[in-house]
C-alpha cells in the first residue's frame, strides 16, 4: 500500500510545483532531504551495528541465561505453552526492545514467531503469537536507544533527555496492553480468535 501511496504523494507534490513556480524549490528539497537522509542514516549505522553485536554476543554468554532467569516468569506467565527454543528467541526479542534497538529485535522476533508457529497446529494465530504481537508493539525501553540517536544526529542538544518520559509511558502501556490482551486472547478461548 505505501509502495503507491508514497510514489503517488510525490507526482503530486511535483506537478503541484510545476503549476505554481516553484519547481526550483522542489528540486532543491529533494537533493537536500538526499543529504539528510544519507547523514542520518550514517549516524545510525554504527548505533545500529554496536548493538547488533551486543545482542550477538548475549547469545553465546551467560549473561542471557541470566536475563532469561529473570523474565522467566513473565515468560512462563504469557509464553508457558511454547517451545523452549522458542522462549529463548522471546527473550533475545525482549532485551533487544528493551535496549531500544527495534531493527536488531526484528531478525529474533521472525524466529520466534517461526518457533511459535512450527508447533501450532491450527489455521490462526495461537494465544502465545498474539501476546508476542503486542508484546513487540509496545515493548518497554531502558535505553530507547534509536530515539536518543536521531535526536543527536538532528543537533539536539540534550537528546537523553527523553529517557524518563519514556520509561514512564512504555511501563504504563506495556503493563496496560499486556493486561487487555490476556483479557482478550483468553487461554480458555484461544481456540475461537484469529
Amino acid at each position: 500500500m505505501l509502495n503507491k501511496i508514497w510514489p503517488i504523494m510525490i507526482i503530486i507534490s511535483v506537478i503541484f510545483g510545476i503549476f505554481s513556480g516553484r519547481i526550483a524549490e522542489v528540486n532543491n528539497a529533494i537533493f537536500v532531504s538526499f543529504e539528510d537522509t544519507i547523514s542520518m542514516v550514517i549516524s545510525l549505522l554504527g548505533i545500529m551495528c554496536f548493538w547488533s553485536g551486543m545482542i550477538k554476543v548475549l547469545e553465546n554468554t551467560k549473561i542471557l541465561k541470566k536475563i532469561e532467569k529473570m523474565l522467566r516468569p513473565f515468560i512462563e506467565k504469557f509464553f508457558g505453552e511454547e517451545s523452549e527454543e522458542a522462549k529463548k528467541f522471546i527473550s533475545l526479542n525482549i532485551v533487544s526492545d528493551m535496549l531500544g534497538i527495534g531493527n536488531a529485535a526484528t531478525p529474533v522476533g521472525i524466529e520466534a514467531m517461526k518457533k511459535m508457529d512450527k508447533s501450532n497446529s491450527k489455521k490462526h494465530l495461537s494465544y502465545g503469537m498474539s501476546m508476542f504481537i503486542l508484546l513487540n508493539t509496545l515493548s518497554i525501553q531502558i535505553i530507547p536507544t534509536t530515539i536518543i540517536s536521531v535526536r543527536a544526529s538532528l543537533g539536539s542538544v540534550n537528546p537523553g533527555v527523553i529517557i524518563l518520559p519514556v520509561w514512564i509511558t512504555s511501563i504504563i502501556v506495556f503493563l496496560l496492553i499486556m493486561f487487555i490482551g490476556s483479557k482478550l486472547f483468553k487461554k480458555e478461548n484461544k481456540d475461537e480468535y484469529i
